[in-house]
């Protein structure tokens, strides 16, 4: 692996870790929300979910 894909591997890493930090708060209080809270919160997760799976998936295939 050369230096280049490296850096592009811990960037995504980085970005990964980012978006886990921004969204544990509100995946830790959803059951503490109002019903249309709680759909709107369980929205944005799988919104983050869908992120993160994308920047995994290409930070896998620099790893390889």
């Amino acid at each position: 692996m050369d230096d280049i894909d490296r850096e592009l591997l811990d960037l995504l890493c980085t970005k990964i870790g980012m978006l886990m930090e921004d969204h544990s708060a509100g995946a830790l209080t959803v059951g503490a929300q109002s019903e249309g809270g709680q759909k709107a919160a369980t929205d944005e997760l799988v919104h983050a979910v869908n992120r993160i799976e994308k920047l995994a998936a290409a930070a896998q295939s620099i790893a390889e």
